[in-house]
């Protein structure tokens, strides 16, 4: 194995291997190309031994340059690492290619696709229309692992690198679309074929979904475009941000997209699903299907989102779903589909039992609603939870179950079936501190598994790291994407910063980046019990409370820099809303 420790520590060799499968380093960070990454998820780095190593944080993909292209090629890396010491010593005058620089190169597209693994299915080349010279070749084959792309270029001595080009990438098919006043985006060199054998006019940017950025898609100004996503999620996205790009090109472009769901395509099906679905159940010929397509195509603009948002609005797929506090729901809306809600507060302030409280309330209401608890093992939240379903606050004093242990037990049987349902959604890990990338790993499995509220409590357990600011920039970023992408709430619990105790957006723990990607921010105070004026249809009255609810932030309600009163009852060990609290100063009394 010593053989393969020199590329092991040279950065440059697995630089260029995640460049040819797709990736694009900035510094030592970049998106993952094995898996669809919308976000830096992935990196690389040098560990003890000194070799240089890449690892995604979000799929959990680690290893060396060995690895890397072996993941990309579809090969199991110690037959990579066989067949490069036996090529070692004859690199030179290598049947497949000459090196120059250290890098293989290819005569021509033959010993290119002779090198690529599995069983060759097609080779797709993107040509200059002015040119007519080759600027990438894509060579699509079947492997025991599944489809696999492998990206080349021409090389500057002649011949082609199995390395990406530049960027940006060129699209596919630029010479019929040039002169095209339509065309038809679709995901995928395949689909364009398959339309062009039946007249119409397609295009694709290369790598796929998630790498709509990295193409030049100017050969689009001005033109009639439709967008034909795969009917999936990947697939859609893919297409909105297509969509955002040719928006903003000169002249504008006229946008339509057709929606899959209309055409009844199954899974994950493209246009090639859809005309076998047609011309075999349907019966129809593959002009007819086309023809049938086309005509769903909805036009798509800058301000159509708006549009779309009200009619999802007025039918109920985008609604604020309700926590168990009235004034809390309708001052913030803070549970908006796409949204992060942080709950800040001082320990001991009840943060933990006012989130049981909403969990078993969403579970009671019908939403799908998950917590992740950093702190304690699944008992003793489920032990809580009890307290607070049977009204028995004693149940937390294990010296009050010894002494009463038939009121347990019939406590206990009375909310087995609620406590059941709480458990299933509670998630926990007293054993383990895990990092902001691995919560922001669980929040997309949560999201992409159709939770509808997903909270982790309290944030600041995780593991701290090197650069925290830059961590808790990342993990922001990423939990916002999940909750955009999959129009979910995320709730995250934490705590004010050290020697802090009045409410301020800027001294939550966690920094900066969690007041700025938030779009409601809660601080509870619990204080000893005292009066208040509170805000009533007659004017207003004095309550006493001993918990003060502080919206610092509201950015969907109206709520921002409002205060309200709230009681913690220590019987039911639940949080109850008093009132708005008035500012307006007490008029004094003439003397």
């Amino acid at each position: 194995m010593g053989f393969a420790d020199p590329r092991k520590r040279d950065r440059a060799a697995l630089a260029a291997e995640l460049e040819a499968a797709g990736a694009q380093l900035k510094g030592d960070s970049c998106c993952c190309p094995f898996h669809e990454d919308k976000h830096p998820s992935a990196g690389i780095y040098q560990n003890e031994a000194g070799f240089w190593m890449y690892k995604c944080h979000s799929c959990g993909f680690c290893g060396s340059v060995w690895d890397v292209e072996a993941e990309s090629k579809g090969e199991a890396a110690p037959e990579l690492i066989k067949a490069a010491q036996r090529n070692s010593g004859a690199a030179s005058s290598s049947k497949n290619g000459r090196m120059g620089k250290g890098v293989k190169i290819f005569p021509d597209i033959e010993s290119l696709k002779a090198a690529c693994s599995g069983a060759l299915e097609a080779v797709y080349k993107y040509t200059c229309p002015e040119t007519r010279r080759i600027e990438m070749v894509v060579i699509r084959s079947q492997t025991q692992q599944g489809k696999t792309f492998r990206q080349a270029r021409p090389a500057a001595q002649g011949g082609f690198e199995l390395k990406a080009p530049p960027k940006p990438w060129p699209l596919y098919n630029r010479t019929r679309i040039r002169q095209a006043d339509s065309v038809i985006v679709v995901e995928g060199e395949k689909c364009v074929h398959k339309l062009t054998e039946h007249g119409y006019i397609a295009t694709t940017s290369p790598g796929g979904a998630g790498k709509a950025a990295l193409a030049d898609w100017q050969p689009l100004a001005g033109k009639n475009i439709i967008l034909w996503p795969d009917a999936d999620q990947q697939g859609r996205k893919h297409a909105e941000q297509v969509a955002e790009i040719l928006a903003k090109l000169e002249p504008a472009p006229r946008i339509s997209k057709i929606e899959p769901l209309m055409l009844d395509i199954e899974g994950k099906g493209d246009v090639c699903d859809y005309l076998e679905m047609a011309v075999n159940r349907c019966k129809a010929s593959p002009a007819e299907a086309l023809q049938h397509a086309v005509q769903f195509a909805e036009p798509e603009g800058i301000s159509s989102g708006v549009l779309k948002r009200i009619e999802d609005t007025i039918s109920g797929k985008i609604e604020a779903i309700r926590w168990p506090f009235d004034l809390l729901s309708r001052l913030t809306n803070s549970l908006i589909p796409g949204t992060v809600t942080l709950l800040c507060g001082s320990p001991g302030a009840s943060k933990s039992f006012v989130l049981l409280q909403a969990l078993s309330y969403w579970i009671q209401s019908g939403v799908k609603a998950c917590v992740y608890e950093l702190e304690e093992d699944r008992e003793f939240h489920l032990m809580r939870a009890l307290a607070q379903l049977s009204e028995l606050p004693q149940l937390t004093n294990p010296e009050w179950i010894k002494d009463n242990g038939e009121l347990a037990r019939e406590a206990y049987e009375s909310g087995s079936e609620a406590l059941e349902a709480i458990g299933r959604r509670l998630w926990t890990s007293p054993q383990l501190q895990l990092t902001l990338q691995q919560l922001a790993a669980w929040t997309q499995e949560r999201a992409k598994a159709g939770f509808r509220i997903i909270t982790i409590d309290p944030v600041t357990a995780a593991a701290q790291a090197a650069k925290p600011w830059i961590e808790d920039a990342a993990f922001m970023q990423r939990i916002k994407a999940a909750a955009t992408d999959f129009g979910c709430s995320v709730v995250l619990v934490t705590h004010p910063a050290k020697t802090v105790s009045l409410p301020d957006l800027n001294q939550l723990a966690g920094g900066a980046a969690y007041g700025r990607f938030a779009q409601t921010a809660l601080w509870l105070e619990a204080h000893e019990p005292k009066e208040s004026r509170i805000i009533t249809g007659c004017g207003g009255a004095e309550y006493q409370h001993n918990r003060t609810m502080h919206i610092i932030k509201a950015r969907n309600g109206k709520g921002h820099g409002l205060e309200f009163a709230c009681d913690f009852d220590s019987e039911t060990l639940s949080l109850k809303e008093i009132g708005i609290i008035s500012k307006k100063k007490k008029k004094k009394k003439n003397a």
